[in-house]
């Protein structure tokens, strides 16, 4: 049994990185914010890891929120700034990675849960789970680094709204219908499917995963802020690339491609 609250599970061509305190239903501590950008640098840094996977351990929860047990003394002390710095690195490097990010979700995913998740390009989830952002009912506001901002790209600002104003709680058929996940999977099946998902997606160009990643990513942006020229050197990067044509004789000769990553 691995005992550290969050770790990272290497499976060439995949890796996955597991909230790991599953008696808290895998509640975020600011230990496990500091942690995940490390864990992030790792996978990127790793050539024979394509797709970077996020899960919860245990049968409860993806990631419950924040640990509030923990609030008084990180929150509303003097650590209040570095909790919430370290949360926002953790977001970001998870929105900034190149390589595709897939969460794994079952049960409660909630609040911090829910930021992790959003950071992510493919949120597959159980239909046992259950989603929501409790700021409202703790008197605590999301920044646009902490989620918002990507809450209204997601499910467009009066489903937003809804989710920020009410802070209720949303089984996986209302947020599949609000454009928050991707896939409803049963319980049962929910790992394997995952996985399944992840090797097929491994198998693409790793290049042309990036390159695509960076473009949605600066679509997203108002069209003054657009770094359009990161956008064609990525597109030409993969045009002289050895897998571009690896991938055009494998077509051409009716055989699988092996992809290299340049």
């Amino acid at each position: 049994m691995i005992d550290q609250p969050i770790y990272l599970q290497k499976e060439p061509p995949l890796a996955w990185t597991v909230f790991n305190r599953p008696k808290m239903r895998n509640a975020v501590s600011l230990e496990m914010w500091q942690a995940l950008p490390k864990l992030v640098e790792e996978v990127v840094k790793n050539t024979t890891l394509r797709v970077l996977l996020i899960r919860g351990a245990g049968e409860e929860a993806f990631v419950s929120g924040a640990d509030i047990s923990r609030f008084e003394k990180v929150r509303f002390g003097v650590s209040c700034g570095e909790y919430d710095q370290a949360a926002e690195r953790a977001l970001v490097s998870l929105s900034q990675m190149e390589k595709p990010v897939i969460v794994m979700i079952h049960g409660f995913c909630m609040g911090g849960g829910c930021s992790v998740a959003m950071m992510c390009d493919i949120r597959l989830a159980a239909d046992d789970a259950k989603f929501g952002i409790p700021a409202a009912h703790l008197g605590i506001a999301y920044s646009l680094e902490r989620g918002a901002e990507r809450l209204v790209h997601l499910v467009g600002p009066a489903n937003a709204a809804e989710i920020l104003l009410t802070a209720r709680t949303y089984n996986s058929e209302e947020t599949y219908h609000m454009g928050l996940i991707n896939r409803i999977i049963p319980k049962a099946k929910l790992e394997s499917y995952t996985r399944e998902y992840a090797l097929e997606l491994a198998k693409n160009v790793p290049l042309s995963l990036a390159a695509h990643k960076v473009s949605i990513r600066e679509i997203l942006k108002p069209p003054s802020q657009r770094n359009m020229e990161k956008v064609r050197t990525l597109a030409v990067r993969c045009v002289e690339s050895e897998d571009y044509r690896e991938g055009v004789a494998a077509f051409m000769k009716k055989r699988k491609a092996k992809f290299q990553g340049g």
